[in-house]
């Protein structure tokens, strides 16, 4: 432990300031095992690495329990990777788990238990970061599955709550189960006067990213490799400078080609095509811009 605290106490640093740029992504990670049960870590930590993100969600995270391990392993990403890291509510909640990590100093961070009267405990993460001089909120979340449309409503009601309620630029990284445009997306986007961040992906049916006050700047699916059953998403937001008014800001949804954005805005290369490990950019085959 001596020998890691200098690595452990390094101050994180965001990778485009200069853009003022958030690179937002969420991953359900299936408790750090691949698809032959064996340990994902450093697949997980080499994906992050090459992704570039700022702030990623990682859902289905929970390994704190004797079955699975009595570990946190949220800790060794922070440390190789050089992130704070909020592991979430407790293994003593009984949910699957929700993590964060940021480059970005967490001024506050709330742990919610979504309403769940008739099913599985659902999971969230309401935290308030300090981004490039500006308060940005985030959630990370985890609702739960299709068999229990009540919990779902119910835990999606929250969510919309807690979004519509602040008064912060505001980003969206969860687990919803539902198609885009039916019940559930209403009540998370509409209710949480928040928007999706490409409303015209009809393939998606339980992760989304949604975003208010920020302007975005792309959207990109990445495979999952070997590693669970779930993509990542990942999305990329310009925040406006302390003081800046964002009342008036509405979305723009043109698209444009990468060329449009200069090269420190891009998605990384090294996903096009066959990618690396298994990784690679599916669904469009390469990142979505927008204007």
């Amino acid at each position: 432990m001596f020998m890691r605290f200098p690595a452990a106490t390094k101050t994180p640093t965001p990778y485009r300031p200069e853009q003022r740029l958030i690179t937002s992504a969420i991953w359900t990670i299936h408790f750090d095992l691949d698809n032959d049960m064996w340990l994902a870590e450093n697949r997980i930590i080499d994906t992050v690495r090459d992704l570039e993100v700022d702030v990623m969600g990682f859902l289905e995270s929970d390994t704190e329990r004797i079955i699975m391990g009595g570990r946190d392993w949220t800790q060794r990403v922070g440390e190789e990777l050089n992130y704070y890291v909020d592991y979430g509510p407790s293994p003593r909640k009984h949910t699957w788990g929700c993590a964060m990590i940021s480059k970005f100093p967490i001024k506050n961070s709330t742990h919610h238990l979504l309403p769940s009267p008739d099913g599985e405990l659902a999971c969230a993460i309401h935290a308030t970061l300090d981004v490039h001089g500006r308060d940005v909120d985030v959630i990370i979340s985890h609702n739960g599955q299709e068999e229990n449309p009540l919990d779902r409503r119910l835990q999606t009601t929250e969510l919309a709550r807690i979004m519509r309620e602040s008064q912060n630029p505001f980003i969206f990284t969860g687990y919803v189960v539902t198609q885009p445009h039916a019940e559930n997306y209403k009540i998370l986007f509409d209710g949480g006067r928040m928007n999706d961040i490409d409303p015209t992906d009809h393939d998606r049916w339980c992760q989304y990213i949604g975003y208010r006050g920020v302007k975005r700047v792309g959207y990109a699916r990445i495979s999952r490799g070997t590693i669970t059953d779930t993509e990542i998403q990942a999305g990329k937001f310009v925040v406006p400078a302390p003081g800046e008014d964002i009342s008036e800001w509405q979305p723009s949804y043109k698209r444009v080609e990468e060329s449009h954005y200069p090269e420190e805005y891009h998605f990384p290369k090294k996903f096009h095509g066959k990618g690396v490990r298994g990784h690679f950019y599916h669904v469009f085959n390469a990142p979505r811009y927008f204007d």
